[in-house]
């Protein structure tokens, strides 16, 4: 775990200059691969919670039109496409929101091609931030990794949140380590950036609440700690002022979605469900088995919204209860082995969604599939484990350092808690890969301090990743093209 030092400190990193030579190659690798990514997936079809938030966003760029031609919202579709379950918190869909007031039937192509431009535009930024607040070396690192994985590309054209909430996650941290370790106070406009940004996680992916409130609570010890008097209120004021913006802003959807559903929503409502289906007995859900016609997820919601009508109870109430009568006999071996695979899942095979994106014929295997796996393993598995060794070690020296390791720590020890109250799988690593990132850069940096040639050996070793990657994004272009 990460330990302050309280004496050392260091200048803030210099104003950024325009990117090398190495990171311009480490971008256009980027959009090569981007590029490659979007010919296999580019028709896909959406896949599960995808859809929802297409639905989600098109039913908000109906809201956008009547607004404008001073029509009456049409309530229904938001409660039906926006709301839903509860299950989706609506950041993905106001993303996509864009896209469908300019073209209410845009085409998968057109979906996946949308937002394979939105999250480069969206890594590029992550990239600028990182380069600006914490240095270069941290930049090459998240052009690396997960800029240069396949999985990771193939995912950017994709609808899902977890991707897009760990790169705003990441200019999160970026700006946090900053502005606590300058020596000058946290502003208010700062601060209210910095709620910006941690609202904006949470609408992409609700599961980083926990991630925020630990950042939070390190943020403000560190204040605490190296600030004094008048400084110290003031930046504790501003953060405070971020905060009280966060909750603000996600006030609408809390709303909105308790007005919807009869009962207090604060994010999502999926956790009853998701814990009976992860740990409990799912053939018990219904007290017995649920709809056999509909699947593990909205067989329990219909039954519930049954149960609801009839006894005029909120149907969260009703999943909460069934919830507890499928897990009535959860004992700690067997959730102990519940977590297990659930971490398996979660690391076992970052690129297991490569064999369902893919346009329409054959079954997604073949030489591309093996060239995605094997390159994505090559760059995941070393970025787990400087993760992994970050999370367990001790740090010392510079304050940015510190307080950079104790983030980076926090974010990846709330991220990795999911395999022990969530169903996991192949996707939701793409959210902590940022941090990851970052996580291999504090360890080369280290290391490079202590050999006094850190210049060098972030150059060789970024150069060599991209020779890698040179190579294998032409293999893959040419299976792709004769497949």
């Amino acid at each position: 775990m990460t330990l302050l030092a309280p004496a050392v400190s260091v200048p803030a990193p210099a104003s950024p200059r325009r990117l090398s030579a190495l990171v311009t190659v480490l971008v256009v690798v980027h959009l090569v691969l981007k590029a490659l990514a979007l010919v296999r997936v580019g028709h896909a079809p959406l896949i599960g919670d995808e859809a929802a938030y297409a639905d989600g966003g098109r039913a908000l760029s109906n809201l956008l039109r009547d607004l404008v031609h001073l029509r009456s919202p049409d309530g229904d579709e938001l409660a039906r496409n926006v709301v839903g379950s509860g299950w989706f918190m609506p950041g993905m869909a106001v993303l996509l929101t864009p896209l469908f007031v300019i073209d209410p039937d845009a085409s998968v192509l057109m979906i996946r091609g949308y937002l394979a431009l939105l999250t480069t535009a969206l890594l590029l930024l992550a990239v600028t931030e990182v380069d600006r607040r914490l240095g270069r070396r941290y930049a090459v690192a998240l052009l690396v990794f997960p800029g240069l994985a396949p999985m990771w590309a193939i995912f950017s054209a994709t609808a899902w949140g977890d991707l897009c909430a760990g790169l705003v996650l990441v200019v999160l941290v970026a700006r946090l380590v900053e502005a606590v370790t300058r020596d000058r106070p946290v502003t208010l406009r700062e601060g209210l950036v910095v709620g910006l940004l941690a609202v904006a996680v949470v609408y992409l992916r609700s599961s980083t609440t926990v991630v925020l409130a630990g950042l939070a609570a390190v943020t403000l010890l560190t204040v605490w700690l190296r600030r004094r008097g008048r400084q110290r209120l003031a930046c504790a004021g501003s953060l405070a002022a971020g905060g009280a913006l966060a909750l603000l802003l996600l006030l609408p959807w809390s709303l909105a979605a308790s007005h919807v559903l009869g009962a207090r929503v604060v994010t999502t409502t999926s956790v009853p469900t998701v814990l009976a289906n992860t740990f409990g007995d799912p053939g018990q859900l219904c007290y017995g088995p649920c709809d056999p016609d509909s699947s593990r997820w909205f067989g329990p919601v219909r039954y519930a919204r049954e149960v609801a009508r009839a006894t005029g109870r909120s149907e969260l109430t009703v999943l909460a209860q069934m919830s507890e009568h499928a897990r009535r006999d959860v004992t700690p071996a067997g959730y102990a082995t519940d977590v297990a695979a659930n971490a398996g899942r979660y690391a076992g095979e970052p690129a297991r969604f490569a064999r369902f994106l893919h346009g329409p014929g054959g079954d997604g295997r073949g030489p591309a599939y093996t060239l995605i796996v094997a390159v994505t393993d090559l760059l995941f598995y070393p970025a787990l484990l400087a993760g992994l060794v970050v999370i367990a070690g001790v740090w010392r020296g510079p304050v940015r350092r510190q307080v950079l390791a104790a983030l980076v720590t926090i974010g990846l020890i709330g991220l990795f808690l999911q395999p022990f109250v969530h169903i996991s799988g192949g996707r939701y690593w793409t959210t902590a890969a940022p941090l990851l990132a970052l996580a291999a850069a504090l360890l080369t940096e280290r290391r490079a301090v202590a050999a006094g040639d850190g210049r060098l050996t972030v150059v060789q070793a970024a150069l060599t990743a991209v020779a890698a990657m040179l190579a294998t994004v032409v293999a893959v272009g040419v299976v792709l093209h004769v497949a």
